[in-house]
């Protein structure tokens, strides 16, 4: 008889993580759950506001419609790792929710980067072509956006500033 247990790691070596996340510094993202993904997008901006000044509080709940207030301004994180295109996909976004912009950070194998849109420009498709999630559903939406899409966040502080002033206009 076979080994079953040879024969997943077989089959598990061919559908491996490309190998630019091989020894990157942020491959550990790549061994954790999609939904821890989005948990630590969420810390992390929590930290990187609160250690750039900004008034940063979390949502009562972990599932509440808005992720993060910043300043004032309520926004969905959305956290995802670079895919072997260069790409990121940025996962269910949905209109119904009640939030005000959308925050989203893409993490590649050593480096981060994100985008900032409010919940309007999402609607209108200004943020780009939204993708179901589910065919015939309307409840849950994909972005996909390459790097030339997005800020290197080196300019989080700066663009997350001008967003604000610009959406409490």
């Amino acid at each position: 008889m076979t080994d079953p247990l040879e024969i997943l790691s077989v089959v598990l070596s061919e559908y491996a993580d490309a190998d630019k996340w091989l020894d990157a510094p942020f491959e550990h993202i790549k061994r954790i759950s999609n939904s821890h993904v989005g948990s630590v997008g969420q810390d992390f901006v929590k930290a990187l506001c609160d250690s750039l000044g900004f008034k940063c509080e979390r949502s009562d709940t972990r599932r509440g419609p808005w992720d993060l207030r910043i300043e004032g301004v309520e926004f969905e994180v959305k956290t995802a790792t670079e895919d072997v295109g260069g790409k990121f996909q940025f996962n269910h976004l949905r209109y119904h929710r009640p939030y005000d912009a959308a925050l989203c950070l893409g993490v590649g194998p050593d480096s981060i980067y994100f985008g900032l849109w409010s919940k309007a420009e999402v609607l209108i498709g200004r943020a780009g072509k939204l993708a179901s999630m589910e065919k015939n559903a309307n409840a849950s939406y994909k972005l996909t956006k390459g790097k030339k899409d997005l800020k290197p966040i080196s300019e989080f502080s700066d663009a997350l500033t001008e967003f604000i002033v610009e959406f409490q206009k």
